[in-house]
């Protein structure tokens, strides 16, 4: 990848995704540019539903991607910066660009002004973006075989932290007027839509928060449990993950103000934590 394509993503990341940032400087030097573009990537196409001012504008540029994606070929310059790194990190890595096609599928499912129904279904679709995104990851650092192994281990760890993923975006997505919550929880705990929309957080909200918290933290705990040991090679993709405890042990605070207060953990905390995990090979 060129300097000004790596440079663009990592800006991105620090941006927009400051736990990837942090872990694609421990990544392996020989996949950091692949990870990097990929990592860039995401964090586009997770940031469309909360930039664009209607639907219709998301799906645009969304469609953009899909066709982008799709007539992509060694050699090309595509005219967006993460498309160029894309381009030149996957052909090099013998992974087709258009496998990114159904993420994006998935994350144009997030442009619906209609909330989940149920919090399983929510956890569905979450586990279903972040299981493609971890797919690909692997095959881009050449550990599929290992990945297979323990794929439905990584699978819950990876759920985990995408449902923290998720609720740390509630207050962008309350200042939009989009229910980020499902409406069986919302019917259980007496929550009015409201309240969220204007940032008042009453005993409900903090029940339910609780119980999706609760959910994050069984699915990584159950996943972290059951895989054990990993390669440092699979650890590098998934440091992130581990911060999950950390960001559960934050939200559920009884002072804590989600509307109010940044959900974000220290960035030297987070950066022991990937030590520690690196030093360790356990999540």
């Amino acid at each position: 990848m060129t300097i000004d394509h790596f440079q663009y993503c990592l800006d991105q990341l620090r941006r927009f995704d400051h736990d990837r940032y942090l872990a694609i400087l421990l990544t392996p030097v020989n996949v950091r540019t692949s990870l990097c573009a990929l990592y860039a990537f995401e964090a586009e196409m997770a940031r469309i539903p909360h930039s664009v001012s209607e639907p219709m504008l998301g799906e645009i540029r969304y469609q953009w991607w899909r066709e982008t994606l799709d007539k992509m070929k060694p050699g090309e310059e595509p005219s967006h910066e993460i498309a160029g790194a894309v381009c030149e990190t996957f052909v090099g890595s013998g992974v087709d660009p258009s496998a990114l096609i159904p993420l994006i599928d998935r994350r144009a499912l997030e442009l619906s002004e209609d909330p989940f129904d149920t919090l399983d279904e929510l956890v569905a679709h979450v586990g279903q973006v972040a299981i493609l995104g971890a797919d690909i990851a692997f095959q881009l650092a050449g550990q599929k075989a290992q990945y297979e192994n323990s794929k439905k281990e990584i699978g819950k760890i990876v759920t985990g932290y995408g449902i923290i993923s998720h609720l740390r975006r509630l207050p962008i997505d309350a200042s939009r007027l989009h229910l980020g919550l499902p409406l069986d929880l919302m019917g259980k705990y007496e929550i009015d839509p409201h309240d969220v929309f204007g940032a008042i957080i009453r005993p409900g909200f903090s029940a339910a928060l609780g119980e999706m918290l609760e959910r994050a933290n069984l699915l990584f705990r159950e996943g972290r449990d059951a895989a054990g040991h990993m390669s440092p090679d699979l650890l590098a993709i998934l440091l992130p993950t581990s911060l999950t405890p950390l960001y559960v042990n934050r939200l559920r605070r009884s002072d804590f103000d989600l509307f109010r207060q940044s959900s974000e953990i220290p960035a030297f905390r987070r950066q022991m934590r990937y030590l520690r995990v690196r030093w360790r090979r356990h999540l």
